[in-house]
């Protein structure tokens, strides 16, 4: 087996056809020889960029194919490559708006095809690309967003110690349209995970607080953090929960509470009660979650309730703030799928993205939930990297999604990971 240098490409739609032999025999490559990483689609020119990794002989043809069904083949428009390289990238143009397009890598020696893992992209409008974010590490899948007099603030953690896993940092992106750490000089924050954030009314304030930080010393050990700053008034009363991991939704449109449930413990849901004055935390009687056996839940809002899902049984679950009562809901069509995103808009909940469990492939749709229906609707497809624990963020009728991991098949059916590092926001109208 001999490796290539590095190689690019650039090609249009329609100037490479093929008619192969009737007689080819196909089959998945094993990940270590051909691997399609990305498809970033560029909507105001209709065009996509390709990265993937190729490992081959000298006397083997290689290239790309795609098209408008699944499982494109070379029988499909294709591109062959006469290059050399172990990595590739390249453009595909004179792709059509709103048009679903899959693409393979693929290797071809007489007869024998070895294909790579598949990917789709819509070219959907509505979608802007931001800055990709600069970090060594790995992302963390929290953050939020805001807006000040009309333009879009994000802020997002990774982790930077991938040995202690005891530091990290926060990303801010303000109208500058860079990523900017925030720190003073080359200090580093603590890493902290599962944080808690409530957004309010004006846009420009907030209240955070809560989350883990670990420390190596004197053992590993994850603590969690009760204080809150209420950036409008100063720090806030300590968070009374349970030392487990937390999901959070919050009610109301000017001045919304903030509900706080435990994943773990007694699963007991507190309120944060956002006033002119707020009045602090309280349990909610009687509202402890049905399922207590349940760990991987997400949670947005929806109406005037608030939701649960759980990505283990693909169960939904409403909470009504006026009964203090949950409800169960219609089974969600995404069971089986793991490592997803959810986020609040005024339009309802997105949940999508993560990964198939059984065979480790990546999701890129997004569906909106309809709290009168109770049903869900597509809304688009992600034309990011990412697809597990992609960092979710939504204002009014913004979403964003940013950095998170690659999932790649193997030939085993296990997702293969990869760290993304770009910014998505979408809006709907």
């Amino acid at each position: 087996m001999k490796t290539f240098s590095l190689f690019y490409w650039t090609i249009l739609v329609g100037l490479a056809f093929a008619c192969e032999p009737a007689l080819i025999n196909e089959e998945t490559a094993p990940l270590e020889t051909l691997k399609l990483l990305s498809v970033t689609p560029d909507f105001a020119k209709n065009s996509v960029t390709i990265q993937g990794e190729i490992s081959v002989n000298t006397d083997v043809q290689f290239g790309i194919v795609y098209g408008t069904t699944a499982k494109p083949t070379v029988g499909s428009q294709q591109v062959p490559l006469q290059s050399s390289g172990t990595t590739l990238s390249g453009t595909i143009s004179n792709l059509k708006a709103g048009q679903r397009y899959y693409f393979r890598l693929y290797s071809k020696k007489g007869s024998d095809v070895l294909y790579s893992n598949e990917r789709s992209v819509v070219l959907s409008t509505g979608w802007r690309q931001l800055a990709s974010l600069k970090f060594d590490g790995q992302p963390l899948p929290y953050g939020w967003m805001s807006e000040s007099y009309g333009g879009l603030g994000i802020s997002v953690f990774t982790r930077t110690n991938l040995a202690s896993e005891s530091t990290g940092q926060q990303w801010n992106y303000f109208g500058s349209g860079e990523w900017q750490a925030n720190r003073s000089g080359t200090t580093s924050l603590p890493a902290r995970y599962n944080p808690i954030y409530l957004p309010y009314s004006d846009q420009t304030t907030y209240f955070f607080g809560g989350g883990y930080y670990y420390s190596p010393e004197p053992s590993p050990t994850y603590t969690y953090q009760k204080f809150f700053d209420d950036y409008r008034d100063g720090a806030a009363l300590d968070y009374p929960g349970g030392d487990v991991p937390t999901v959070q939704f919050a009610i109301g449109a000017n001045l919304p509470d903030l509900y706080v449930l435990e994943v773990g413990n007694q699963y007991r849901l507190w309120k944060y009660q956002n006033r002119t004055t707020p009045t602090g935390w309280d349990l909610v009687s009687g509202a402890e979650f049905p399922q207590k056996s349940l760990k991987k839940l997400l949670a947005f809002t929806a109406g005037e309730k608030g939701f649960i899902l759980s990505e283990e049984e693909g169960s939904l679950w409403a909470f009504d703030p006026n009964k203090n009562q949950w409800t169960v809901r219609k089974n969600t069509p995404f069971k089986g799928r793991q490592r997803g995103s959810a986020i609040s808009m005024t339009k309802g909940g997105v949940y999508g993205l993560g990964i198939d469990v059984k065979t480790g492939e990546g999701y890129r749709d997004l569906w909106l939930y309809d709290d009168k229906a109770d049903t869900w609707s597509y809304l688009t497809d992600y034309p990011g990297e990412g697809s597990a624990n992609v960092t979710a963020v939504g204002r009014n009728n913004r979403v964003g999604f940013m950095m998170g991991y690659r999932a790649t098949t193997t030939a085993i059916g296990t997702a293969e990971f990869s760290v993304a590092k770009d910014a998505w926001v979408y809006e709907v109208k």
